[in-house]
C-alpha cells in the first residue's frame, strides 16, 4: 500500500517580538511579546472566581493553537503507527455486529437517520443530551481486543467512557462539566450498576468524579456539525457496505489537509453565581466550591442550551474551543500533576479530537463518520486513545496516592467529606536527586497550584522524606524535616532557579557580603526532564512544530522551608521584612546582575534565625541575567502576578519590556494590598474589599483601574482604605504613591492632557515638583519615571517605621 500523503506546514513565523526601546546609561530591556497577555501564576487571595476573566485565559492559550491533519495528529499526538492501516497487530472490529449496531444507534439519533427503513426521521433528537448515552456505548464498543464480540475487557488498565453531565466535576471553583469522561473501568466496577457520581458519594463520601481521576474528556453537541466548522453531509454509503480500500485519512476531510492555525476572537459564558461552600482540605488549605441543587444545574443546562441556540457558526466555534479549554485546564491545575491533556468533541456525525500541553493547543481537523472508510477512522483513534498508558495521556511518572496506583485502584480511596479531593495531600513521589540517590517524599500540604494551560504553571508542596537511612541529611535529629518541592514546566532556554540562586549565594559568600544569605532561598536539589523527541508528544511536536512550538522542560526543584507573610504577627516585624526585600532586591541587580521580574505576595517570605526575622525573597522562575535581557525573549509569557504587575506592563501599547522600576512598582502594591485589604493577617477585611478588581479582572480592567488609581485627582480624597492594624504603613505608602503618581502623570502622553491643583502640588516634594515644572517630551527619563521612582528614594522613605530606624544591610549605589 502506498504511503500516507505528506501534509507538510507551512514555514512557521517566528515568534512575535516587541520592539525594544534603550536608553543611554539606562538598564537592559527586558522582552515580553504580544502573546503574553496573560501571566504565569496567580495571587493567592481569596477573591471571587470569574468565568469571564477566566475565558479571557483560556482564549489566549488557545489562539495560537494550530490545527493538523487526521495523519499527523493521529501520527504525532495518539502515536498511531504510518502504516496502521496494514498493520496485523491492530485487529479493529469494524465489520462485527456489535460496532455496527453502535454506528447505527448513535447516527439514528444523531442525525435522524434510520437505515433500516431507508429513510429520514426527523425530530429524531431535539437535545444533545440524548446522545449522551448512544455516543458512550459507540465509544466503549470501538476496541481492538481479542474478545468475545460486544464484551469490555478485565484488564486493570481497561478505559471507559461514561457520562458525566448535568454533575460537575468536582475540585475547581468554576463550575465544569464536560459532556462524558473517560476514566478507568476498574472504577466503573466498584458502583454494581449504580451511577458513578452517586456510588462516590454513598460508599466514598465524595460527592462525584474530581479532576484527577479524568483521562479524557468528551464534549457533545446537536449543531449538525457547525460547531466544529462543518455541516452535515448526505450520508454516504450503506455501514453494511465495506470498501476493498482504506484511502488516506485525508480523504474523509472536506477541507485542506495541511496544518493550520487556530483563530480566536472574544466569546466567553456568562458569569454563573455561584453558590459557594469552603472545604477544608488535609493540611489545612482551603478551598472555596460551588454547591449546587440538581435544580440549578437543570436550569443552567437549558438557560446555556437556548444561549447556544442563537449562535452563529462562527460564534459556536469559538465557544465549543473555550469549553473545551476550560475543562482541559482544569485537568491540568486541578487534578493530579500532568504534562499534557487530550479530548474529544462530537457534533451530530462530526467528531474533532483537541490535545493541550504547557507550550501549545492542536486540534485535528474534523470529520464525519457517514463512510466506512471515516467510522474506521473514528475506531483507530479511539481505541489507540484507550491504549496510551498514564503517563502517555499526560500523568507525570513516579507520583502515587497511598502508595498504589490512585487511578486504577479507587476501592483504595481514603478521602472523606470534609477532604477536598482534588488535593495532592498524601502522593508520594519517587525521584533520584542529583547526587544519585534514590528518594521517596510524601506531600504532606499543598502550598499554591497556578491556573492555566500554556505557561511554567507551578505546582508547589510540601514534603517529609520517607528515607529510612540513618545519615539521610534529609532529617534532622532522626525526625523528618519538611521540605518545599516544586515542580514546573518552564522553557527549555529560561535560566534554571537553582542555578540564579547559586550564583547570588556565591557572589555573596565570595564578595563578603555573607548578609545576603540571610535573605536568599537555599536550594537542595533540582532536576530537569526534558521530553524526549522520539518518545514524548511533546518531542515529536517541537521536531514537528520548530520554532513555532516552545520547548518546555519538567523541572523538580527541592528548597528550604519558609514561612509566609501571613504567619507575621507584628506590623513592625512585616516593615522590615519588606524594608529587606527592596534591599536584596537591589543587591541582586547591582551586585549579582539578575533582575527578580515577579515580586508578589507569593514571592515574599521570611525566616526566623536565633529569634531574628529575616526577609527572603523567593522564586526566581522568572528572574533573568542582566547580559541576557537584550538576546530576546526566553519564554512567550509576560513576566509578573497580575494583581502586582506594573502599569506598563498592563498596557497593551507598552514596548519598553520590564524595567527595574516595575518590580519597586510591584512591591508597593503588595504593601498597599496588605495593608488595605485584611483587618489583620489572615483576616480578609469586610466586602467590598479594596482593590478587588486587580484580582478578579481582565489585564485591561487592571490596567485601566491603576491608570485611573495614579492619574485622577480623586483617588485620595477620602485617604488609602489603610486597615487600622497597618496604620502603621500610612506615611510609607502615601509616600510611595506620590513618588508613583508623580511620575505617571508627568508622562508625556499624560502630561498634555493632566494639570496639578494647588492642594496636589504642595504635597509634592521640591524634587517631584521640580522635575514636573522642567518636564518636557524630549527629555523625559521613563527608566525612572523622570527620577520619582528609584531605590534610593524608596529606601529613604522605608528605611525607618513610626519613627524608629530598620535593619540596613545594603545602601546601594547613588545612581539608583
Amino acid at each position: 500500500m502506498e504511503p500516507l500523503p505528506e501534509n507538510p506546514l507551512p514555514d512557521p513565523a517566528p515568534l512575535p517580538q516587541t520592539p525594544k526601546t534603550k536608553q543611554t546609561n539606562g538598564p537592559p530591556v527586558v522582552e515580553s511579546t504580544p502573546m503574553s497577555q496573560k501571566c504565569t501564576s496567580h495571587a493567592e487571595d481569596e477573591v471571587p472566581q470569574r468565568a469571564s476573566v477566566m475565558n479571557k485565559f483560556l482564549e489566549d492559550d488557545i489562539g495560537d493553537g494550530v490545527v493538523f491533519s487526521l495523519d499527523d495528529f493521529a501520527t504525532l499526538i495518539l502515536e498511531l503507527p504510518v502504516d496502521w492501516k496494514v498493520k496485523e497487530d491492530i485487529g479493529l472490529q469494524v465489520d462485527s455486529d456489535a460496532v455496527k449496531d453502535a454506528f447505527e444507534a448513535y447516527l439514528s439519533v444523531a442525525i435522524g437517520v434510520a437505515e433500516a427503513e431507508g429513510k429520514k426521521r426527523k425530530g429524531a433528537a431535539g437535545h444533545e443530551t440524548q446522545l449522551y448515552r448512544p455516543l458512550a456505548n459507540l465509544l466503549n464498543v470501538l476496541k481492538d481486543l481479542d474478545v468475545e464480540e460486544g464484551r469490555l475487557g478485565s484488564d486493570i488498565d481497561e478505559k471507559i467512557f461514561y457520562v458525566q453531565d448535568p454533575r460537575p466535576v468536582l475540585g475547581s471553583r468554576i463550575e465544569r462539566k464536560p459532556d462524558l469522561g473517560g476514566i478507568y473501568i476498574q472504577l466503573l466496577k466498584l458502583t454494581e450498576g449504580e451511577e458513578l457520581s452517586e456510588y462516590l458519594e454513598k460508599n466514598k463520601k465524595i460527592v462525584g468524579v474530581f479532576w484527577g481521576l479524568l483521562l479524557y474528556f468528551v464534549e457533545v453537541k446537536h449543531r449538525k456539525g457547525n460547531f466544529i466548522g462543518m455541516s452535515i453531509l448526505h450520508p454516504g454509503p450503506s455501514s453494511r457496505t465495506q470498501s476493498d480500500t482504506l484511502p488516506s485519512i485525508a480523504y474523509v476531510v472536506s477541507q485542506s489537509a495541511t496544518s493550520t492555525a487556530l483563530t480566536s476572537t472574544s466569546a466567553s459564558f456568562g458569569d454563573e453565581p455561584l453558590v459557594e461552600d469552603t472545604i477544608q482540605a488535609i493540611g489545612g488549605t482551603k478551598k472555596t466550591t460551588e454547591v449546587v441543587t440538581s435544580q440549578e444545574y437543570a436550569r443552567r443546562a437549558e438557560a446555556e442550551l437556548r444561549a447556544e441556540q442563537k449562535m452563529s457558526s462562527t460564534q459556536g466555534q469559538r465557544h465549543t474551543r473555550i469549553q473545551c479549554a476550560s475543562y482541559a485546564k482544569e485537568m491540568l491545575s486541578n487534578g493530579f500533576i500532568r504534562n499534557h491533556a487530550m479530548g474529544i468533541t462530537a457534533d451530530d456525525s462530526g467528531f474533532r479530537f483537541q490535545y493541550y500541553d504547557r507550550s501549545k493547543v492542536v486540534e485535528s481537523q474534523p470529520f464525519h463518520i457517514l463512510n466506512d472508510e471515516s467510522k474506521t477512522l473514528l475506531m483507530a483513534m479511539v481505541c489507540q486513545l484507550n491504549k496510551l498508558s498514564t503517563e502517555k495521556l499526560g500523568f507525570i511518572p513516579n507520583l502515587d496516592l497511598d502508595e498504589f496506583d490512585h487511578l486504577r485502584n479507587p476501592e483504595q480511596f481514603a478521602y472523606n467529606v470534609e477532604d477536598d479531593p482534588s488535593t495532592l495531600v498524601g502522593a508520594t513521589y519517587t525521584f533520584t536527586g542529583s547526587d544519585g540517590s534514590r528518594r521517596r517524599v510524601k506531600i504532606t500540604k499543598v502550598l499554591y497550584r497556578a491556573e492555566g494551560i500554556i505557561g511554567r504553571c507551578s505546582i508547589v508542596v510540601e514534603v517529609v522524606c520517607l528515607c529510612r537511612e540513618a545519615d539521610c541529611f534529609w532529617h534532622e535529629e532522626g525526625n523528618q524535616k519538611t521540605r518545599v518541592m516544586k515542580i514546573s514546566f518552564p522553557s527549555k532556554t529560561r535560566p534554571c532557579e537553582d542555578g540564579l540562586i547559586g550564583e547570588a549565594r556565591s557572589k555573596a559568600e565570595s564578595s563578603g557580603q555573607r548578609w545576603a544569605l540571610n535573605h536568599l532561598p537555599e536550594v537542595i536539589d533540582s532536576i530537569t526532564f526534558p521530553y524526549h523527541e522520539n518518545t514524548t508528544v511533546q518531542g515529536r511536536l517541537k521536531k514537528h512544530l520548530k520554532d513555532d512550538y516552545e520547548e518546555r522542560v519538567m523541572r523538580v526543584t527541592f528548597l528550604e522551608k519558609l514561612h509566609p507573610l501571613s504567619e507575621l504577627t507584628d506590623p513592625r516585624e512585616y516593615a522590615q521584612v519588606f524594608y529587606d526585600i527592596l534591599q536584596i532586591h537591589q543587591w541582586l541587580y547591582e551586585c549579582v546582575g539578575i533582575l527578580h521580574r515577579d515580586l508578589s505576595s507569593g514571592n515574599i517570605m521570611f525566616r526566623r534565625i536565633n529569634g531574628k526575622i529575616y526577609g527572603v525573597l523567593n522564586d526566581f522562575d522568572l528572574s533573568s541575567r542582566l547580559r541576557d535581557m537584550d538576546n530576546g525573549p526566553t519564554s512567550n509569557q509576560r513576566t509578573g502576578t497580575r494583581p502586582f504587575m506594573s502599569l506598563d506592563l498592563l498596557d497593551p501599547t507598552w514596548n519598553g519590556g520590564h524595567l527595574y522600576r516595575h518590580d519597586l512598582e510591584s512591591l508597593f502594591y503588595i504593601m498597599l494590598c496588605l495593608a488595605c485589604r485584611y483587618e489583620e493577617p489572615g483576616v480578609p477585611a469586610p466586602e467590598p474589599r479594596a482593590y478587588s478588581k486587580w484580582f478578579n479582572g481582565s489585564d485591561l480592567d487592571i490596567f485601566d483601574n491603576k491608570n485611573t488609581f495614579f492619574t485622577s485627582p480623586f483617588t485620595l480624597i477620602n485617604g488609602l482604605p489603610i486597615q487600622s492594624y497597618f496604620a502603621g504603613f500610612q506615611r510609607w505608602l502615601r509616600k510611595l504613591y506620590d513618588q508613583l503618581r508623580g511620575g505617571y502623570i508627568q508622562r508625556p502622553s499624560c502630561a498634555k492632557n493632566l494639570s496639578i491643583s494647588n492642594e496636589e502640588s504642595e504635597e509634592l516634594e521640591d524634587e517631584d515638583l521640580e522635575s514636573l515644572q522642567n518636564d518636557n517630551d524630549s527629555n523625559f527619563d521613563w527608566i525612572t519615571l523622570n527620577r520619582h521612582v528609584s531605590y534610593a528614594r524608596m529606601r529613604s522613605v522605608m528605611s525607618s517605621f513610626k519613627g524608629k530606624s530598620l535593619e540596613t544591610w545594603w545602601e546601594g549605589k547613588p545612581e539608583f
